[in-house]
């Protein structure tokens, strides 16, 4: 049988730090002060034709501040020290750069390990790509020659591979993955050809390619989840992505009525009021059950979201259908008041003639979550609130 463990809310999984099995993961051992990446300790070039940058506090590639490409910014992720290479050249046909490590033990068949890398696009750059990945293999790499490509298949990308086209804030990269065993050494990199790979035209810089900078690199063995479930707030019309967005993890989405959404470490969703989803993640044969709720802002500023949300109280909260409503601020006179539940489905349609501060009406529904909209026509003014009903 299953163990269970229930997460409500977002609660954070909390876990025994794991040892990162990546030797001088951030870049911030160097032999000497120097232009190339492998003078970063434990650190090597798998490709003789490219040739990855080491960016450091020390000269000749200054941090944040530097001149190579045509100059560029960028603060590292931490420390001093981080290393730059370029995913896709314009000028020259399926032109990469990656870079390589061994870690620091062979992975454990079957075990699972959390994979991490930050990457950023440099603004000097003209382009951004997608496909930036991770390869885990049991020897070291090599290749001599004139080519550039290396024809493997990543077993880390960034969840959904999109396109990076950030070129201020670090990205992580992240997934879990399941080791064959014996895998002893990772690459950084696009191992995509340019017809598969996603190009995208930026008005950064005036390098004809796609250069990204690598920081903070991490394998961990582990044996339970270290992610989050995170309740979020959007505007309406907008949408947001909710889960962890970790590649590699087992998660079923549903709505409130149990209704299967999707299998994905996390989903796109786009509601038009506040609505919570259910996430049931199956991680090292545990399952874990998770509720992340989206709230859905009306007003255009938050402040004055803020503010409308304390112009009414809905008492007591839970209740079993007897529904009072405190008004503070909104104009006495008529309110339609419109309760659906968590389909979209409305239980109660009215327009209420507010005379004093408080408002009571009844509603005939079954226990569960529901929304109440409040619309006050003479302020022009809309606000939703959760009603909980235990019968």
């Amino acid at each position: 049988m299953k163990k269970i463990a229930c997460i409500v809310f977002a609660l954070t999984h909390f876990f025994l730090s794991a040892q990162n099995l990546v030797p001088n993961g951030s870049f911030e051992n160097i032999s000497s002060c120097g232009t190339q990446a492998t003078l970063a300790v434990n650190w090597s070039n798998p490709t003789q034709a490219g040739t990855p940058d080491l960016y450091n506090i020390c000269a000749p590639n200054r941090v944040p501040s530097h001149t190579i490409g045509g100059g560029g910014f960028q603060i590292p992720k931490t420390g001093v020290s981080y290393v730059g290479m370029f995913g896709y050249s314009n000028p020259i046909a399926n032109a990469r750069e990656y870079i390589q490590t061994q870690l620091t033990t062979a992975l454990t068949a079957n075990a699972l390990y959390f994979v991490k890398f930050y990457t950023v696009l440099s603004n000097f750059s003209k382009y951004a790509i997608n496909n930036t990945g991770m390869y885990f293999s049991n020897n070291n790499t090599y290749q001599t020659g004139g080519t550039y490509l290396l024809n493997y298949i990543p077993q880390i990308k960034l969840f959904n591979n999109a396109v990076i086209t950030d070129s201020l804030n670090w990205i992580e990269v992240s997934g879990v993955y399941t080791a064959s065993g014996g895998e002893n050494f990772l690459i950084i990199g696009n191992f995509n050809a340019d017809l598969t790979t996603d190009t995208v035209s930026v008005n950064y810089g005036t390098y004809q390619g796609a250069y990204y900078y690598i920081d903070d690199v991490s394998v961990e063995n582990i044996t339970t989840p270290k992610w989050q479930y995170r309740d979020t707030t959007i505007y309406l019309g907008d949408s947001v992505l909710i889960g962890p967005g970790v590649s590699g993890l087992n998660v079923d989405w549903f709505d409130m009525s149990n209704t299967f959404i999707k299998n994905a470490p996390g989903i796109y969703v786009k509601p038009i009021v506040t609505t919570p989803y259910q996430a049931t993640e199956t991680f090292n044969s545990v399952v874990y059950n998770h509720t992340v709720t989206v709230t859905v802002l009306l007003p255009s500023k938050v402040d004055e979201y803020n503010k409308l949300q304390k112009s009414v109280t809905i008492f007591p909260n839970p209740n079993n259908g007897n529904v009072s409503l405190q008004f503070a601020e909104i104009t006495k006179g008529n309110v339609d008041v419109t309760i659906s539940d968590v389909t979209g489905k409305i239980v109660y349609a009215n327009k209420l003639s507010v005379t004093n501060a408080l408002t009571n009406f009844d509603i005939d529904v079954k226990s569960g979550i529901y929304f109440v909209k409040i619309y006050d026509s003479s302020l022009n003014k809309t606000l939703i609130k959760k009603l909980v009903v235990q019968q």
